[in-house]
């Protein structure tokens, strides 16, 4: 495949490579740029759907009836709760 790029975008591509000697070429350094942006973009995808599973299994509990209500007088309660879990959030990691 061969990719045409502007000429700005080249002169940047050719400055980067010129300046980092890690990279063979200008090609080396291209196609470094693109894995890295394929895994990112894998990488937010999987982040995506967990944050959708996540999402419907609230759902669910909700529907079920597995929620708690908070009024003003109990929000204290409600910052207790959620400290105790992070804590124990951090602890497992």
């Amino acid at each position: 495949m061969s990719v045409k790029l502007n000429p700005t975008l080249e002169k940047h591509v050719i400055d980067h490579v010129a300046q980092r000697a890690h990279y063979a070429s200008a090609d080396a350094f291209v196609e470094q740029a693109v894995q890295s942006l394929l895994e990112s973009d894998r990488a937010e995808f999987v982040e995506i759907e967990d944050v959708r599973r996540r999402i419907a299994s609230g759902e669910r509990e909700i529907e079920a009836g597995e929620f708690v209500e908070y009024q003003e007088s109990t929000l204290g309660e409600l910052a207790r709760d959620i400290h105790a879990r992070g804590l124990g959030r951090l602890r497992h990691t």
